[in-house]
């Protein structure tokens, strides 16, 4: 089941959980930021495959963005 959404985003759920820690620990304002990441993750990404992971979950956040319920 877990090859599933790799096959679709290709990151496999692991990834995208050390990703997500990378994130919340690896400052916005460090320079080399997509490097730390990218070694977070394990090494397999580069640091361009984590800057583009992290555009593609701003614009799945915007989509699915706060809801008003009327």
């Amino acid at each position: 089941m877990d090859e599933f959404p790799k096959v679709l985003s290709g990151w496999s759920w692991e990834e995208n959980k050390l990703f997500e820690v990378a994130l919340a620990m690896v400052d916005e304002q460090q320079p080399d930021r997509w490097e730390v990441i990218a070694a977070m993750v394990g090494g397999e990404k580069s640091a361009e495959d984590v800057q583009k992971h992290y555009v593609v979950l701003l614009e799945d956040l915007q989509y699915i963005g706060p809801k008003t319920w009327w």
